[in-house]
């Protein structure tokens, strides 16, 4: 069996590159609530609890990785993709500048005939690194794009599912229902009660994504919300303030 240490990085590597079609792709509109059914695609494979590795944080990439191909099967692994595209291929690409050298010179890294590697004089200086500025006190959701809203309500769709009409005793047991579904409990918030109703929310951001999920129980099971909140690390989900509580109301 693979050891974890290095399944972790290699999954990670992989699932990079379905992100980046999840967070790239669509149009962005303001996402005020529940996204709509519309935006869902079929799921080209099942969305259950992985059954496999016992790490939790390897599970739930390879859940997010599921998610995003059955919103979009062209992405990397997806039923409708080839083979991965080469860099040229994507989009922004513009390529890179072809080094100069002069007269007698050698790309980097390869040896002289005195065995020194030699390194080009028009390499600019990295520039200095500066803190990033951190970010406090309450946070505005932001935009989703039409596959992020794909993936949130694939992702509401099996929570709403898994806890069928029965009404949730308390926050313990949504941790529980959603650490079952393959969440990790890091990414499980505990938020103020709404009307006496114990409310999560599940982080869903990596990698560029900004998808987060709103878990209130309720009397027939639970209500789930999908919205967006900034995919900077200072943004914690449980500052981001919905534009229905600023009068914005649900949708």
């Amino acid at each position: 069996m693979r050891p974890t240490s290095l399944l972790r990085p290699v999954v990670v590597a992989a699932f990079g590159c379905l992100v980046l079609s999840l967070s790239g792709c669509g149009t962005e509109r303001a996402a005020t609530g529940r996204a709509p059914a519309t935006s869902a695609a079929p799921a080209a494979e099942p969305l259950g609890a992985a059954a496999g590795t016992g790490d939790p944080e390897v599970r739930f990439l390879e859940l997010l990785g599921r998610v995003v191909r059955s919103c979009d099967p062209d992405a990397p692994g997806g039923e409708g993709s080839g083979d991965v595209p080469a860099p040229e291929e994507l989009p922004g690409w513009e390529g890179g500048a072809a080094p100069r050298y002069g007269p007698g010179g050698t790309p980097p890294g390869v040896p002289e005939a005195e065995g020194g590697v030699p390194v080009p004089l028009d390499v600019p200086a990295p520039p200095e690194s500066s803190p990033a500025p951190t970010r406090t006190g309450p946070v505005g959701e932001v935009p989703l794009t039409d596959a992020e809203k794909c993936a949130g309500e694939a992702h509401a769709r099996r929570v709403g599912e898994a806890f069928g009409g029965a009404e949730p005793a308390g926050h313990r047991e949504i941790r529980e229902k959603l650490t079952g579904l393959d969440y990790p409990v890091s990414r499980i918030h505990r938020m103020p009660d709404r009307a006496g109703a114990p409310r999560v929310r599940l982080d869903l951001r990596f990698i560029g994504s900004r998808l987060v999920l709103e878990v209130t129980g309720t009397s027939g099971g639970v209500t789930v919300e999908v919205f967006g909140a900034p995919e900077t690390e200072d943004a914690r989900v449980s500052d981001i303030v919905r534009e229905r509580d600023n009068g914005g109301g649900r949708v």
